[in-house]
């Protein structure tokens, strides 16, 4: 077998045809380098260079040795690389799930910080409720989940917030409030709600019964849907009113008005959640990622 260093080293003298300036690039000693140049011709069995001019000159056997290893010092400088960039997380597949609400302002950003700045890493992409987001984790068929928090078990696992916005009131267009700038919460008292389901998202069916009860009512829940955009289209139909992040407002399906709530509006909490003890390098430069684009 040749060494990745000695054909290092007849690439220079073939390249510099001159084994004394070879010498001075490669920051060794002349003699040392003739040497290791005959040891690659008895490797080989056979002539590498002419050596009956002033200047080192290569023979037919040199000249095809000469591609030879470029490409195979080529491909070994690949193979490192991509070692290296495994090892470090940039290089690989990267199971993210998420709800719904999170692809509507905060999360493409980090996916795509992702893209770019790890273009060797694959990113499997799924839209699972919070509870099933919890089953894929545990069950080693995701790596890194958006939840909405509290969540009702999280053993393990680990997680830490990710961003929160305020959540927004969604009523039909010809609702009586729907031309009213700003809502109090308890204006809404007496109307049916379309909810989000408690058994698939706990922690966001709790936030907003909890927004209820701080507003002096319990919610009369009339219709539920598993997603955000079923749930402002149901809205739309006339089936109710709801609560709903503030980012939905990028979704205007005809028919519903998105309202404020006057004073400090409840609010929609994201969680980054990944298996306990998981350290592979794609979640810790995913997690990394995250904290640097969503930060302030």
């Amino acid at each position: 077998m040749i060494e990745l260093c000695l054909l290092r080293q007849f690439i220079a003298v073939a390249e510099e045809r001159h084994v004394r300036r070879a010498a001075e690039r490669l920051g060794m000693a002349q003699p040392p380098l003739s040497t290791a140049m005959r040891r690659l011709e008895d490797v080989i069995g056979a002539a590498l260079f002419d050596r009956s001019r002033r200047r080192v000159a290569l023979t037919p056997a040199g000249t095809a040795l000469l591609e030879e290893a470029r490409r195979t010092l080529a491909q070994a400088e690949h193979a490192v690389a991509v070692a290296r960039q495994a090892g470090q997380g940039l290089t690989g597949l990267l199971r993210i799930t998420f709800v719904g609400s999170a692809m509507f302002e905060r999360l493409p950003p980090v996916l795509k910080a992702l893209r770019e700045r790890h273009p060797g890493l694959a990113l499997d992409l799924r839209e699972a409720t919070t509870m099933r987001q919890l089953d894929e984790l545990r069950g080693g068929r995701g790596d890194l989940g958006f939840v909405i928090p509290p969540l009702p078990d999280g053993e393990g696992l680990d997680q830490r917030p990710a961003w929160a916005e305020p959540m927004v009131a969604v009523v039909p267009a010809d609702h009586r409030l729907a031309g009213v700038g700003r809502i109090d919460l308890s204006d809404l008292a007496a109307e049916p709600f379309v909810m989000f389901p408690q058994g698939e998202g706990p922690g966001f069916h709790a936030a907003i019964l909890e927004a209820c009860a701080a507003a002096g009512f319990v919610p009369r829940i009339a219709q539920s849907a598993h997603q955000m955009h079923a749930i402002v289209s149901l809205v739309a139909a006339g089936f109710g009113v709801s609560l709903v992040p503030a980012s939905l407002r990028r979704l205007r399906p005809y028919g519903v008005r998105y309202l404020p709530l006057a004073g400090r509006a409840p609010q929609a909490r994201i969680a980054a959640a990944w298996r306990r003890g998981d350290r592979s390098p794609a979640l810790l430069q995913a997690l990394a990622l995250l904290r640097e684009v969503t930060e302030p």
